[in-house]
């Protein structure tokens, strides 16, 4: 009996027959390969069925399935390599979902790897119309999950990336798996991008779709799995903190250190040239705002919002403002969806706008909590070849200048309301500029503002105690100082 084993997993109107080729190529390989039991599981998974008997098993029923089939296996295996193709792996993610949701993370210790060819992170669009309106008269559940912006999808892949993915330690709630991503380079069924979405760890191997898992005469496929396999054999097995300190910290960290429920502090009246001006302070959820005319979203120069599982302000608000159905499903990305289109009207898609551009679009399902407009402030800069972000902090003033500027342009030509404004601490998250910095920059382009025009009342946005401590403490400073007489 070896001691390691991979579980192959399947995609869509697939079945195991699918690795065969693989299967024959590993059999015959020396090293790392040896070391592994090949095992295979199997899931219903068919384009339609006439039996009124049977129906299409949805991904939390497969995922369930995978879980039985582990605890069944005859033998002990030390550790565990899911190998998985397409909507497989989805499947493994959905099975580790569930496993920490039930706070089975120390469960999962022995699965030492996570391999996935052309998983349909993101979705597919691929005759997503056609597909839509052939496979929904049958009912088919599975396909609805490969549609792009699944809510159930993004949820279970949000908490993998946090519980697993993202890891430090071993605990009921979570297990560090290392996850490696491939996609195929002329797949025309799974994007790149949406097989490598927001993971690490990915990179292309030739092939499309399915030939992708084919071990081609370029001997990559092969090398590369055998590389994942070693790996696995290798590193250690992951270990709970010796003590309580690092959980703790981790705790003040994500819990302690953010306000769950919405706060309100304010009005504090600050002289601002011939009268006043309200000034609020709120700290929380940003989806919990209400009653403001315009908030303000910090994105990008690309003004490409935030993914919806982002801890951001931009996926907060994307998010709140989307059309959901009665599942959670995304109907209609509204903010992200405008945005586009304003970039199309107005710049030059898939270019950067210049820093401090506001692009003003719909509020979406946030209009029922009585907020009329969002404004993307481009105020952070990608940094080449890396995950990082930088901040001019003329973006800000200039970003602060400009809401201004859309905001009476939108009054007069549109004829809207508009009397309010909610500012984040622009550049002070992805642009890592101090909380301080941002709030002395916007405050001073504020002071410009509103010295020729008070009729507006601002509002500043934060999540975590400690900023929303400071900004008050400012606030007050901001008062006495500019007090007259």
């Amino acid at each position: 009996m070896r001691r390691a084993a991979i579980v192959f997993v399947h995609g869509l109107f697939s079945s195991s027959a699918t690795w065969g080729d693989l299967q024959e190529q590993l059999s015959g390989l020396p090293g790392a390969a040896q070391e592994f039991d090949l095992l295979f599981f199997g899931y219903a998974t068919r384009r339609t069925s006439m039996n009124p008997l049977r129906k299409m098993p949805n991904l939390d029923t497969v995922a369930e399935s995978l879980r039985g089939y582990l605890d069944d296996l005859p033998f002990p295996y030390e550790r565990l390599v899911f190998v998985t193709h397409s909507q497989g792996g989805l499947v493994v993610q959905r099975f580790l979902w569930r496993m920490l949701v039930e706070g089975r993370g120390r469960d999962l210790v022995r699965i030492r790897r996570v391999v996935m060819f052309a998983c349909p992170n993101n979705g597919s669009e691929l005759f997503l119309l056609l597909r839509r309106s052939l496979l929904a008269v049958v009912g088919n559940r599975q396909e609805r999950e490969l549609r792009p912006l699944q809510a159930s999808v993004q949820d279970a892949q949000r908490r993998v990336l946090t519980g697993i993915v993202n890891a430090g330690y071993v605990s009921s709630d979570r297990c560090p798996i290392p996850f490696m991503l491939y996609a195929g380079e002329s797949d025309n069924v799974v994007s790149p991008t949406s097989a490598v979405s927001v993971f690490p760890e990915a990179t292309v191997l030739p092939g499309d779709h399915f030939s992708v898992i084919k071990p081609g005469p370029d001997g990559r496929l092969v090398r590369a799995l055998q590389v994942n396999l070693d790996k696995a054999l290798r590193e250690p097995f992951p270990k709970e903190p010796v003590s309580g300190a690092y959980v703790h910290a981790q705790w003040e960290a994500q819990g302690k250190d953010f306000l769950m429920e919405h706060r309100v502090f304010g009005p504090v009246d600050v002289e601002t040239g011939s009268s006043a001006t309200q000034f609020f302070l709120h700290g929380g959820p940003l989806e919990q705002l209400s009653g403001i005319d315009i908030v303000v979203s910090s994105e990008n120069i690309y003004l490409q919002m935030s993914q919806f599982f982002k801890p951001t302000v931009s996926a907060s608000l994307r998010r709140a403002a989307a059309v959901k159905g009665a599942g959670g499903e995304i109907l209609e990305d509204v903010v992200s969806d405008s945005l586009i289109a304003w970039l199309r009207a107005h710049a030059r898609y898939g270019l950067p706008v210049r820093e401090g551009t506001v692009a003003p679009t719909p509020s979406g399902a946030l209009a029922h909590r009585g907020v009329r407009r969002i404004y993307h402030a481009a105020v952070v800069t990608p940094v080449d070849g890396t995950s990082e972000y930088t901040v001019n902090p003329y973006a800000i003033t200039r970003a602060t200048h400009n809401v201004f500027e859309v905001a009476r342009r939108e009054r007069r030509e549109l004829g809207l309301p508009l009397n309010s404004i909610c500012l984040p601490l622009l550049g002070s998250g992805r642009g890592r500029m101090t909380i301080a910095r941002s709030f002395e920059l916007v405050w001073g382009a504020l002071m410009t503002e509103l010295s020729d025009d008070s009729s507006w009342s601002i509002h500043f946005a934060v999540r975590k105690r400690q900023n929303f401590d400071l900004i008050k403490e400012r606030l007050l400073a901001m008062k006495e100082e500019n007090e007259v007489g």
